[in-house]
């Protein structure tokens, strides 16, 4: 997959950021001297954290050069990692806090992941994440419905997507094989859009990317893109007011060693 837009991502910072903002104040640590944040993205969740605890070290890390750059401009003050979280993170120690906000579902195995990022922790330590159950939202089922209609299909041959989904038992049933100190909810946002358009455009930077990349043809592009939002216009209603609300759900668990 080609490298993230940091200024396509943040054009709906606000609504990117509060879920970061609502994790964070559910964390009862404190004083933590170490806090990573796992795909930190450009840096707007590490802003949180530093916030909250400004005397911690803190580390930000993405495996995209794109968004550590954005992050590392921002907020010089911060540590910034390009790397892949997904993989062996032991050799930078262990931390009080592990943090990550809308991060695991690009990346694979939950499972290990989680039990590795687990591993990093000090006693009493605390894994907090962040992540959309987007299975079921009509954004995810619609875009999948085209990307493989008849019109579409062979454009996208052998394709697996790296975006992964799951419920909230899918997660218990890994957090509860690490402690029996679990806090876990589910929080759907409604986000006020101005336009269909605007909910082409916040997936664009996310959930269709992937799609996007396989387009190589900019007319392509442009074509999906349309449909897309064809789509879009069917499965979210406009209001009184000409708005339109596009329903997001996601997934939060802190666990506790």
């Amino acid at each position: 997959m080609s490298d993230w837009t940091p200024d396509l991502y943040l054009t709906f910072s606000k609504e990117r950021t509060q879920p970061a903002i609502d994790l964070a104040a559910r964390i009862q640590t404190r004083q933590p001297r170490r806090i990573i944040d796992i795909g930190c993205g450009p840096g707007n969740s590490t802003k949180i954290l530093k916030e909250r605890w400004p005397f911690a070290e803190i580390t930000g890390i993405d495996s995209s050069a794109n968004m550590i750059d954005e992050a590392s401009d921002k907020y010089p003050d911060i540590e910034w990692v390009c790397a892949d979280a997904s993989g062996d993170l032991s050799h930078m120690g262990l931390f009080d806090v592990i943090f990550s906000n809308a991060a695991i579902q690009w990346m694979p195995n939950h499972d290990k992941l989680l039990r590795n990022l687990f591993d990093m922790l000090n006693p009493s330590g605390v894994l907090a994440v962040q992540t959309p159950d987007a299975s079921h939202m009509p954004v995810h089922v619609e875009l999948a419905k085209l990307a493989f209609s008849d019109k579409w299909a062979n454009k996208f041959t052998g394709f697996s997507g790296t975006h992964s989904t799951y419920h909230a038992d899918f997660y218990y049933n890994i957090i509860a094989g690490l402690s029996n100190m679990i806090d876990l909810w589910e929080t759907r946002y409604f986000h006020v859009m101005n336009s269909h358009a605007e909910i082409v455009d916040w997936y664009r930077s996310t959930g269709l990317k992937p799609y996007l990349d396989c387009l190589r043809e900019e007319s392509l592009r442009a074509e999906f893109l349309f449909d897309f939002k064809r789509a879009m216009t069917a499965v979210y209603h406009m209001q009184a007011n000409g708005k339109v609300l596009f329903p997001f759900t996601r997934i939060f668990f802190i666990v506790k060693k």
